[in-house]
């Protein structure tokens, strides 16, 4: 019978860990970020407002059509449900309709073309006394970036900035385009932008960051007459690479993808080797190796 380990692996990142951002890898920290969130905002938020997380469905009819493999966002509009399957009951006020007269020898047998099926997922933050939706947090996926989905991702950011509703998107990965901000913005990996329904001027508060820095906290805007609450999504980042035992996912032999710059790659290389992550200069060996 295995013993649970009392260990629990340290991300070696000051901040975000750029091997997180790793296809495979991403949906599932993706999901645990969102639910970190959560956790950390609900027992500070409540009980005036509440924290909840929010499905999107994104559905793509030609995978790899946009460069991504990913569609646009729809949520179905109707779901036809298995319900009472292994006996035959229906359930209690359905419809009923007798069975249709079927000739299979008029039907023409087709392949359907390949589809992918994409969920994820968002928070809101709700006053509890009328419902009403005060913020947004968005996480960015590789499916917002570019394609039909970056296209339904910036209308919906639109709708969002033209409401009394708070906006928060965050940027954890540096694979695709920015999202489109004006004014002189640092070109860093990482980026964090609030924007706040109070400004009567389209003005947000973006915060730039690299892999080098570690992850800033940012405020979370509130109601008009409450103060807004402190946001430490470096804390979220790292509960969820222990959590998540991401230690054992990742080859910290190799470099991280997307590639990153000489410099950054010299200075990740020097920050596992002093860590015992690394057990040599990775460019040192491949040299001595054609020497």
């Amino acid at each position: 019978m295995m013993t649970p380990s009392a260990f629990l692996p340290s991300n070696p990142f000051p901040g975000m860990n750029p091997y997180l951002e790793v296809s495979y890898l991403w949906p599932g920290v993706h999901n645990s970020i969102i639910v970190g969130l959560r956790n950390f905002l609900s027992p500070r938020l409540r009980p005036e407002y509440s924290v909840s997380m929010q499905e999107r469905v994104q559905i793509s009819d030609e995978p790899g059509a946009n460069g991504n493999g990913v569609g646009g966002f729809r949520i179905p509009d109707a779901a036809v449900l298995a319900v009472g399957a292994h006996t035959g009951a229906a359930p209690s006020g359905a419809l009923r309709f007798p069975a249709p007269q079927l000739d299979e020898d008029n039907a023409i047998a087709v392949q359907l073309p390949p589809t992918e099926l994409f969920r994820e997922y968002y928070l809101e933050m709700r006053r509890v006394s009328n419902h009403e939706v005060v913020a947004v947090i968005e996480l960015l996926s590789p499916s917002n970036k570019s394609g039909d989905g970056r296209q339904s991702y910036l209308a919906k950011r639109a709708a969002i900035l033209y409401s009394p509703t708070h906006l928060v998107e965050i940027d954890l990965l540096r694979a695709g385009p920015r999202m489109p901000v004006i004014g002189a913005v640092p070109d860093t990996h990482y980026r964090i932008l609030v924007a706040s329904a109070h400004r009567t001027e389209p003005i947000a508060d973006l915060y730039a960051f690299g892999i080098r820095d570690a992850i800033p906290d940012f405020v979370l805007p509130l109601s008009q007459d409450a103060e807004g609450i402190a946001v430490n999504l470096n804390a979220v980042v790292n509960q969820v690479y222990a959590d998540g035992s991401y230690d054992l996912d990742i080859d910290y032999a190799q470099d991280p993808e997307p590639p990153l710059s000489d410099d950054d790659r010299a200075w990740i290389d020097q920050l596992l080797r002093e860590q015992g992550l690394r057990a040599a200069n990775t460019a040192n060996q491949t040299a001595n190796q054609e020497e």
